[in-house]
């Protein structure tokens, strides 16, 4: 072998254990500083069973998730992947991350007092795949949600995004909630087999048939809707009007909120009613394909 082709070896072997070297490396030091993090958590218990890093696109995944936050919340992912985290501050004020193979257990710590309904209707587990991107500007207090979702398989696909200001995420008290406001919101649900057993459910406790229990909520909507026309609310009538039609035709729906200027939490609970607020954030409902009202 001449000298040149030995170099080349040599080289080519040098690079190689230099490259999975540093790869261990990473590996070792973000698997350190995650263990870190989550020990100066108090009440959050976090395992994984592998963590890899990829160093050229930047992103951890972990494989084998199971994480119990301090509020009783308990999430589990077959993986999930972190392209952007935040580790200067106790509340990350910025996260991107995917999960795959998501379990959600319907439990009154995952969803409050919605646990008992969806139960109710045969639902024990959300499943699926998710995406959380968010960031937080802390000069103008300001909370961005690009991304939240969630999309099971079986239920259907719901998607949100949103501006949230005067908030104080490194200082947050529920107190504070009241002094929030609404920038803008959309959220995206893409039904496949939910509604159905809403309506199931419906039914059943009306005593009445499917057909009827649909009928009489159509009617509902359409009272709400010429409530609206007569007060000259236009952002309410588009919203009860598109929630008809989801209702008879479930494809999907996206309801969102555009107000003309930021609407302050504290609103909601100053007498006035839902119409007021509706029009208050410019809310629309609209199908894909939009329906022509």
């Amino acid at each position: 072998m001449s000298g040149l082709k030995k170099f080349l070896l040599s080289f080519i072997i040098f690079v190689t254990l230099c490259f999975f070297g540093l790869k261990w490396f990473v590996n070792s030091e973000v698997d350190k500083e995650l263990s870190r993090a989550v020990a100066e958590t108090p009440g959050l218990a976090f395992s994984y069973a592998d963590l890899s890093v990829d160093i050229m696109d930047h992103a951890v995944t972990l494989e084998g998730v199971d994480a119990l936050f301090p509020s009783g919340q308990h999430v589990q992912a077959d993986e999930v992947s972190i392209t952007a985290f935040d580790q200067k501050n106790a509340v990350p004020r910025f996260a991107t991350l995917t999960a795959r193979g998501l379990t959600i257990p319907v439990t009154p710590q995952n969803f409050g007092d919605w646990a008992p309904y969806l139960r109710g209707m045969g639902i024990e587990t959300l499943s699926g795949n998710g995406a959380l991107d968010y960031a937080y500007d802390p000069e103008g207090r300001i909370l961005t949600v690009r991304t939240l979702s969630l999309d099971d398989p079986k239920l259907g696909s719901l998607r949100f995004s949103g501006r949230v200001g005067n908030l104080d995420l490194g200082g947050f008290r529920t107190e504070q909630g009241f002094s929030l406001d609404i920038r803008e919101a959309a959220l995206t649900f893409e039904n496949r087999e939910l509604m159905d057993l809403i309506l199931a459910d419906w039914a059943a406790r009306m005593n009445v048939s499917r057909a009827t229990t649909l009928n009489s909520i159509s009617a509902e909507l359409d009272g709400l809707a010429n409530y609206a026309d007569s007060q000259q609310n236009e952002p309410a009538k588009r919203t009860m009007l598109g929630l008809k039609r989801f209702l008879n035709e479930p494809g999907t729906l996206t309801l969102s909120a555009s107000p003309a200027a930021p609407v302050p939490v504290l609103y909601f609970f100053m007498g006035r009613d839902l119409f007021e607020n509706l029009s208050l954030l410019n809310t629309d409902a609209r199908l894909e394909p939009a329906p022509d009202f």
